[in-house]
């Protein structure tokens, strides 16, 4: 059995907060994750189910992502 392919919006919001730059993860409408650079070279992605460092902020909203796709269903 196969399955439908979803379709989803994802959007990239930039919070100011405590003299930093979050950036809030959203998937359709809903807020999934975020991320936030620790420094030149690192960002910390974050969501429910943990957090994760990674090193660029594509990397962070493809964990992301995935990890939203593996707890949806």
């Amino acid at each position: 059995m196969s399955r439908r392919e979803k379709k989803f919006e994802i959007e990239i919001k930039e919070v100011k907060k405590n003299d930093s730059v979050i950036n809030e993860v959203y998937i359709n409408r809903q807020l999934v994750g975020q991320i936030s650079q620790v420094n030149d070279k690192n960002f910390t992605a974050s969501n429910q189910s943990g957090e994760m460092r990674v090193k660029s902020m594509d990397e962070g909203i493809q964990w992301i992502v995935a990890e939203f796709n593996l707890h949806s269903l």
